[in-house]
C-alpha cells in the first residue's frame, strides 16, 4: 500500500542518515606517541614516535616538531617522516649546544593534527676538537682548537645556506651571482676537498668585515662565521708563536703545520708543504690543496686558497693560501669571481 511504501522510504532514509552519522563519528584524530630522545650531541639528536591508530582516516603526514619555548606545533621547526601508521625516527640537526629543546611527534589525517606528549632534552656542551657540527645540508664536519679559535677542520661542502636557500653550481665566473664549483671540475673531489665558492656565495648578501670576530655568518652554518682577514692573521700569529709548529729557524715557516699530510704535490724546497708531507699537520688544521677556479680550474694538488670576508676594494677581497713549494702561509687579495675554499670559525 501507499502507507507501507512511505514507511519503507522513511526507514531507508533513516538508515542512510544513521550510516553517515556513524561514519562521521568513526573519523577522528590519529593516536600518536613521542619517543625518548637519544644520541644527544651539541648540535644534533635523534627523536622518533609511533602512530598507533589512524583514527579511521589515512595519515597523510607524520614526523617531529620542535622548539625551545614549549608545546611545539607544526608551525615550528618540523622534520617530516612519511605517511601512515607505524614507528619512525628522525635526526634533528643544526641545533645549538647547551640548549633545552621541546619535541612532539605529530600525525595528520583529514580530521586534523594530533600530537604525542612533549619530551624535553638539552643538547650537550660543544667541545671543540671533540664535537662536530652539521650544516643544513646534513654534512658533518670535524673541528679543531688552535689557540683561542675553534675552526672547522674540513672545507665547507654545503650546497645550501643556513636558511635553506640553494647555491647554484657555476660554469662561469661572476662578481654578483653566488656560485659554487667542484674542485678540478670533478664531483668525486667534493667529499675530501669541499666545494670552491666565489665571494658573493661566501658573504651571502652580507657586508664586508675587517673586525675580529667578523660577525658575518655568510655561507656558514648557524653558530659559525666567515673569518675576517684579521682572524686569519690571528691564526698565523698564534701558530708562529709556538715552536712545535715552526719548521726550521724562521718562525714564519708554519705552512707544514697547517697543511694535510696527503694530496700535495712534491717539492724539494726546504720546509715547504710538499717536502715530506707525512710530517705535516702538527696543528690539525688539515688544509687540503683544492686549488681554485677563475674561469678555468687551477692548482689542484698545488695550493689551498681560503676566502676571508674582508673586502680590499670594490672588485677584490682578501684570502689566505698555502702552496706546495712554499714554507709560509701567505695572504693576498683576489677578484671576487674567484672560486676558493671556505673554512668557518665558531662564534
Amino acid at each position: 500500500t501507499d502507507v507501507e511504501s512511505q514507511r519503507i522510504q522513511q526507514m531507508q532514509g533513516a538508515s542512510q542518515t544513521f550510516t553517515l552519522q556513524f561514519n562521521a563519528v568513526q573519523a577522528q584524530l590519529p593516536t600518536v606517541t613521542t619517543f625518548v630522545v637519544t644520541d644527544i650531541m651539541p648540535t644534533s639528536a635523534t627523536c622518533g614516535g609511533s602512530v598507533t591508530a589512524d583514527g579511521g582516516a589515512a595519515v597523510i603526514d607524520r614526523g617531529i616538531c620542535y622548539n625551545t619555548t614549549g608545546m611545539p606545533t607544526i608551525s615550528d621547526s618540523c622534520v617530516h617522516s612519511g605517511t601512515g601508521t607505524g614507528t619512525f625516527s628522525q635526526n634533528l640537526t643544526g641545533l645549538t649546544a647547551s640548549t633545552t629543546y621541546y619535541v612532539r611527534a605529530y600525525a595528520i589525517n583529514s580530521v586534523g593534527v594530533a600530537y604525542g606528549d612533549t619530551v624535553t632534552f638539552t643538547t650537550s656542551a660543544f667541545a671543540c676538537g671533540v664535537s662536530t657540527l652539521t650544516d643544513v645540508d646534513g654534512n658533518v664536519y670535524n673541528t679543531v682548537q688552535i689557540g683561542n679559535q675553534c675552526w672547522m677542520r674540513e672545507n665547507l661542502r654545503t650546497t645550501l645556506y643556513a636558511d635553506g636557500t640553494s647555491i647554484s653550481l657555476g660554469s662561469s665566473t661572476s662578481t654578483t651571482t653566488a656560485y659554487l664549483y667542484c674542485p678540478n671540475n670533478d664531483t668525486s673531489n667534493v667529499p675530501i676537498y669541499g666545494y670552491l665558492y666565489n665571494w658573493p656565495a661566501v658573504k651571502h648578501n652580507s657586508s664586508s668585515s675587517s673586525a675580529n670576530p667578523s660577525g658575518v655568518q655568510g655561507i656558514c652554518p648557524n653558530g659559525w662565521h666567515i673569518p675576517s682577514d684579521a682572524e686569519w692573521t690571528q691564526l698565523t700569529s698564534y701558530v708562529s708563536s709556538q715552536s712545535q709548529y715552526v719548521c726550521g729557524s724562521d718562525n714564519r715557516y708554519i705552512a707544514k703545520a697547517l697543511a694535510s699530510t696527503t694530496g700535495w704535490n712534491s717539492s724539494s724546497v726546504s720546509s715547504a708543504v710538499g717536502n715530506d708531507p707525512s710530517t705535516n699537520n702538527a696543528t690539525g688544521f688539515s688544509a687540503v690543496p683544492a686549488g681554485s677556479y677563475y674561469g678555468s680550474y687551477d692548482s689542484f694538488g698545488d695550493g689551498a686558497y681560503f676566502w676571508s670576508v674582508t673586502q680590499s676594494d670594490g672588485y677584490s677581497a682578501c684570502y689566505s693560501y698555502l702552496v706546495y713549494n712554499y714554507a709560509r702561509m701567505g695572504s693576498y687579495y683576489g677578484s671576487k669571481y674567484n672560486g676558493f675554499s671556505v673554512r668557518c670559525l665558531r662564534d
